[in-house]
């Protein structure tokens, strides 16, 4: 069975188009990610960068009362002389970090000041909404609605204890976890690579004459998916590690891979107690089944028919729908709309960006673990289309066969 993996993946994968694609794939992912830097990062002016680094070993690491007092007196002196928009723009002045006083006094602001402020301010606004879950618990109590207590519940454990303990450069897991291109790049890779795995034999006539052969039937089938599943699961993996190398080379820096996820204003709601590299982890985990799922559709589209353009179109519109329909209710209230969209799983921030449940027999259930369930149901259900039309098509063939021989 090994063996017959092994062949599988060679024929339908280890080609010079599959290969050519990947590698030009990846140097455009790379652009993306540096254009991406030089758009958005506010390190990406060298002046700005070098005083980022040299400031950074007074104020990173632990949140201190004399560290918070050194930055406030660098910082309340450039907010009173730039209240009245009536200080010297001098250029260089010799009383100035950077060009002039704005300058200075926006760089603090932006890069020390306000993610400072809202660091040490996490563990106030946590234990608030502990305190509103709990206060909640008892009015919900009071009326018997047991699925509203249970959900704040759920809500006063996820956000009791938590806190932001020590500053950090975090902008680069900012736009880390905002990038979505290459999962395009990915999804697109996958949609070619997998079309021809159940048509090249129809397209050569080749199916008839693996019914007469001894792994010609339900071994083939099995080898093909498990081969098309470590094709998926390869060419996932290698852009999700190259999304984590380019964007920490990029940027220049990870030290935040400890820090919450919560460290992040967008995360301030986050369904999970992690760290942010546990959650990078997790995302790429998470994206390699969403892609999963999107792969046993190809390969369902791919047995549906003896020519790669038509499903290849169909696949191409089913992947811009489901990207469609997710972004149509990426932040709304609609937690059910939004989850049994596979797409979810590739997007998947939006699942872990805030806690929501769904009602499970009076108990809440986390959206991303439902989300992870509606995927396994429409793999499941992809599978089974899988199985069953192959095995309509080779009881067809065996039946033509048999109908010739009669004649």
């Amino acid at each position: 069975m090994v063996r017959l993996i092994g062949f599988e993946w060679r024929k339908h994968f280890l080609k010079t188009s599959v290969i050519v694609a990947v590698l030009l794939f990846s140097v455009l992912n790379v652009v993306k990610i540096y254009s991406v830097y030089e758009g958005n990062s506010l390190l990406a002016y060298p002046h700005w960068k070098e005083l980022y680094w040299k400031m950074y070993g007074d104020f990173g690491g632990p949140m201190t009362d004399e560290k918070i007092g050194k930055l406030m007196a660098i910082y309340r002196p450039l907010e009173q002389q730039t209240a009245d928009r009536t200080a010297s723009t001098t250029y260089r002045n010799a009383n100035t970090y950077l060009t002039n006083v704005y300058e200075d006094f926006y760089f603090f602001d932006w890069n020390y000041v306000n993610p400072m402020k809202y660091a040490y301010d996490y563990k106030a606004y946590a234990r608030d909404v502990a305190g509103a879950a709990k206060d909640n618990m008892d009015f919900y109590r009071s009326l018997g609605n047991s699925y509203e207590y249970h959900k704040n519940e759920a809500i006063a454990k996820l956000f009791q204890g938590r806190s932001v303990a020590s500053f950090s450069y975090t902008e680069m897991y900012k736009y880390y976890v905002q990038y979505d291109f290459s999962a395009l790049l990915v999804l697109f890779i996958c949609l070619y690579g997998l079309m021809h795995v159940f048509l090249s034999e129809k397209e050569t006539e080749m199916d008839t004459l693996l019914l007469t052969a001894t792994a010609g039937g339900l071994k083939t089938i099995w080898a093909k998916l498990f081969a098309s599943a470590l094709f998926v699961c390869g060419v996932s993996f290698w852009f999700w590690l190259l999304d984590f190398a380019a964007f920490s080379a990029i940027f220049g820096f990870w030290d935040a891979a400890s820090s919450p996820l919560y460290v992040l204003e967008d995360f301030i709601h986050a369904s999970l107690n992690a760290s942010l590299g546990q959650y990078a982890l997790l995302s790429a985990l998470a994206k390699t089944a969403g892609m999963l799922v999107f792969g046993l559709a190809f390969l369902l589209l791919s047995c549906l028919f003896r020519n790669a353009l038509i499903p290849f179109i169909i696949g191409l519109f089913a992947a811009f729908g489901s990207i469609y329909l997710e972004e149509s209710f990426m932040g709304s209230g609609r937690v059910l709309f939004k989850i049994v969209n596979p797409f979810a799983l590739i997007v998947n921030r939006e699942l872990f960006r805030k806690a929501e449940f769904l009602p499970l027999w009076d108990h809440p259930l986390p959206g991303y673990i439902a989300a992870f369930l509606f995927a396994a149901a429409w793999g499941a259900v992809f599978l089974c289309g899988i199985l069953l039309f192959v095995r309509k098509n080779a009881l067809a063939k065996g039946g033509e066969k048999r109908g010739v021989l009669d004649l």
